[in-house]
């Protein structure tokens, strides 16, 4: 798992760099309002689902522990939320466009995809000081979950810290939250 985080950190890295800034990039005009809000035709792809499906299903029965856990657990879910929905529209689906590209393939959504990175670009700063934000939260949830004696919630957020860690090299949690 570590090793899939910093493959998917280094390739949404690329497509960031690689892709060409481009307020209309193939002369069409972008719709007005926030990039990726809308329904998206690229997918992201399945492992990231499942991974996420899996976060958010630990994350949602941490909520529901009773005292420090089930708290620290609701404050993760509060600043992981509005992360990982953001992360949903601008930074997983241009993800789902590497295998067709590495054929040589030109599949649809190249244009989403554009305007995908362009925001991504500029969001990422702010992105990454979230980062910040879920690994302090994260670090609180296994505290807790450690003192209150809860081993389950305690692994959880050990293995989000590990895993968002290794993503290339920064220290964030768990960009991903409980719907």
């Amino acid at each position: 798992m570590p090793q899939r985080g910093l493959i998917i950190a280094a390739t949404v890295g690329l497509l960031v760099i690689a892709l060409p800034k481009s307020p209309d990039a193939f002369g069409t005009p972008r719709q007005a309002g926030r990039v990726g809000a809308q329904k998206s035709v690229i997918t992201i792809p399945q492992s990231l689902r499942t991974e996420h499906e899996e976060i958010h299903q630990a994350l949602t029965e941490a909520t529901r522990a009773p005292g420090r856990v089930g708290a620290a657990a609701k404050e993760l879910a509060a600043v992981l939320d509005p992360h990982f929905e953001r992360e949903n529209q601008i930074a997983l689906p241009p993800l789902g466009l590497l295998a067709p590209l590495a054929a040589g393939e030109s599949p649809a959504g190249l244009q989403e995809a554009l305007a995908m990175t362009d925001a991504l670009r500029k969001e990422l700063p702010g992105m990454l000081e979230e980062h910040k934000r879920i690994r302090a939260a994260t670090e609180k949830l296994r505290t807790a979950a450690r003192d209150e004696k809860a081993p389950v919630h305690e692994q959880f957020a050990e293995t989000s810290c590990r895993t968002r860690t290794n993503r290339g090299g920064n220290p964030v949690s768990g960009s991903h939250s409980r719907r």
